[in-house]
């Protein structure tokens, strides 16, 4: 079984997936946690782990720690020019997020078709990967991306940089808050910050109809559930990008099931 591991800015999380693909385990942790965690149950192993870290060497170290006692090959994730399908279009390959790149080659192979991935946590990315064939061969073109503070950080920096603004961030929860005209200081900061992420998701939705038309929208992250629901009160009330929510996938999992693909060697990419 393949063990795979997702090290994020604030989290890692974790999922054990059998020869068929399913997940038979799966948790996380925060990344000070990690060097404690109990990553598998006693009654499962695995024997091989592949990890896409993004949380610099320190954490690389805890979690090299945390794993030293499993006998399985491991491989710490790079993303490369292609692999599983996917052409990767950065201008340096390998300086692409291994969590994004995970994340786009998940979606590639969940629908098969353009579409832009949104991977909202402490920071948001938003990535556009578009249908491609070769000789009738299909595959998926990353044709590039944006990054953004992701919302609790957009409101956090606002407190930090500033001498009258609250420092303190909004519940998430907060329904009043992502109308536009927020009658209060803390829902105006927290309405900035996701009318700000929806415009960047509005973008990139729209500039990636010049590719193929109606691209799928998949949302992975901690705020996945957040930003659908603020599209949908977008499209409710203003019917900016209506058919976005038509198409909307949320995937809990994103990064971890384009580890367990990396991990496939049958996979091959004609380009």
């Amino acid at each position: 079984m393949v063990l795979t591991i997702d090290a994020g800015n604030t989290k890692t999380k974790w999922a054990l997936f059998d020869a068929s693909g399913n997940i038979r385990h799966q948790d996380a942790c925060l990344n000070t946690e990690v060097t404690t965690a109990k990553l598998l149950p006693d009654t499962l192993n695995c024997t091989q782990i592949v990890i896409s870290n993004v949380a610099g060497e320190e954490h690389a170290a805890r979690l090299q720690q945390r794993i030293a006692s499993y006998h399985a090959i491991t491989t710490w994730v790079t993303a490369s020019k292609q692999a599983a399908d996917v052409v990767n279009n950065y201008t340096t390959p390998a300086s692409l997020g291994t969590d994004r790149w995970a994340a786009l080659i998940a979606a590639w192979h969940l629908h098969h078709a353009s579409c832009v991935v949104v991977n909202a946590g402490t920071a948001t990315t938003i990535d556009a990967i578009i249908h491609r064939e070769n000789a009738d061969y299909p595959y998926g073109e990353f044709i590039g991306g944006m990054i953004l503070p992701g919302i609790e950080l957009m409101q956090k920096s606002l407190g930090a940089a500033t001498a009258q603004l609250p420092k303190t961030v909004a519940q998430l929860d907060q329904q009043a808050a992502i109308k536009p005209f927020a009658t209060n200081t803390s829902d105006a900061i927290y309405s900035g910050a996701i009318h700000a992420t929806l415009g960047a998701i509005t973008q990139m939705l729209q500039a990636t109809e010049q590719y193929s038309s109606t691209p799928k929208l998949i949302i992975s992250g901690g705020n996945a559930g957040l930003i659908q629901q603020a599209l949908m009160q977008q499209d409710s009330a203003y019917g900016v990008i209506q058919h976005s929510t038509k198409t909307v996938t949320i995937v809990d999992n994103l990064v971890l099931q384009g580890l367990y693909l990396l991990a496939q060697p049958v996979i091959n990419t004609n380009s």
